[in-house]
């Protein structure tokens, strides 16, 4: 038969385990808690000062305060006694802070006065948590209050360029009216511009809130793009190739994709030398439509095709256009290719997007 030695053995290792198992409960509730930063975070930190109570062997007898910079948070209890267990909370470019626990009475000898050595590491955790925690939301609130700048700089940039287009759009129109028997020459300039400025109309109305329901018949959002690249380059021509069952194809709903369309119709009459030619081919394919997109320009250099979609590239076809364009097609689940074409045939490019 075990003798009482084996039973004490047996009785501590038990109540190990269940203090062991009680600061596990009640950790996994504080990462609960510290893990959503939509609640206010003084509402979190009243909540957490009366959940690390439950984490020591006698919590009915357990206060706790978080002081974090100027403010503090405490249970209706706390009060300081000698009987006290701290640990800091740290979070870089924040106020330094302190959670404390305090017995409210004298309780039996521990590891560390009546406290367990658990309780300290348990404290410990706590604490690495919650300097997570501030960190997480300071990093939060200053993406949020970068966001805020953003749109409002966006909105004025908006709103100047809206106004600077209007003037130039007023002095063709007055251009026109002085100059009626204008030679060709004049005429195709004047509409060249006049078709840079409703391509700059389109761009700051896709990228502004005011805007309609984006378009989603694909074929529509090529032939929008077509008409408005070869009015602001009359030397370009643009053929769009497609059979008949696509004209009721949708994609998904993006503001920015017919930006992706424009900015490559616009690098193929900018790179493509004189008199471009582009041809746009449009086929349906199982869950998904593809466009080729090819010119008859010099191509691509094989120095840079690696770099082509890399952010900040300037390249011929535009490196920083193309990125950009890759990861609109990225955010409807589309994707963009520079694919090889034949010695002297110009540069080409697939799209491929899902449909709806």
């Amino acid at each position: 038969m075990p003798d009482d030695n084996q039973y004490e053995e047996s009785d501590e290792r038990l109540l190990t385990l269940r203090r062991i198992a009680h600061q596990v409960v009640c950790l996994r509730n504080v990462s609960r808690l510290l893990s959503d930063i939509t609640v206010a975070p003084a509402t979190v930190y009243y909540k957490l000062v009366h959940m690390i109570p439950e984490g020591f062997q006698y919590p009915e007898v357990v206060c706790a305060r978080l002081v974090l910079g100027s403010s503090e948070y405490h249970t209706v209890d706390f009060k300081e006694t000698p009987w006290r267990l701290h640990s800091e909370v740290k979070a870089p470019e924040l106020p330094p802070g302190v959670i404390e626990i305090c017995y409210l009475e004298e309780m039996p000898p521990a590891e560390e006065g009546p406290f367990l050595a658990e309780e300290q590491q348990f404290l410990d955790t706590v604490a690495m948590e919650l300097g997570g925690y501030r960190m997480r939301r300071h990093i939060q609130t200053m993406r949020d209050q970068q966001l805020r700048e953003l749109d409002l700089y966006s909105s004025l940039l908006r709103h100047d360029l809206r106004n600077d287009v209007g003037v130039v759009v007023g002095n063709i129109d007055l251009l026109r009216m002085m100059l009626p028997e204008a030679d060709d020459v004049v005429v195709e300039a004047l509409d060249s511009i006049e078709g840079v400025c409703d391509r700059m109309t389109s761009l700051l109305t896709a990228l502004g809130t005011e805007s309609r329901e984006p378009e989603t018949r694909i074929l529509k959002i090529l032939q929008n793009a077509m008409e408005t690249s070869e009015k602001a380059f009359p030397d370009m021509k643009v053929q769009l190739e497609f059979d008949s069952e696509l004209e009721e194809v949708l994609v998904p709903e993006s503001r920015l994709l017919p930006l992706v369309f424009d900015n490559l119709l616009r690098n193929a009459a900018v790179y493509a030398g004189p008199n471009p030619e582009v041809k746009m081919h449009v086929r349906a394919e199982p869950s998904k439509v593809r466009i080729t997109v090819s010119d008859n320009g010099p191509g691509v250099d094989d120095s840079v095709k690696d770099l082509l979609f890399h952010k900040g590239v300037s390249t011929r076809g535009g490196g920083l256009g193309l990125y950009l364009s890759r990861e609109v097609l990225k955010t409807i689940g589309g994707t963009i290719e520079l694919v090889e074409s034949e010695p002297g045939a110009g540069a080409a490019f697939v799209i491929e997007i899902p449909v709806m």
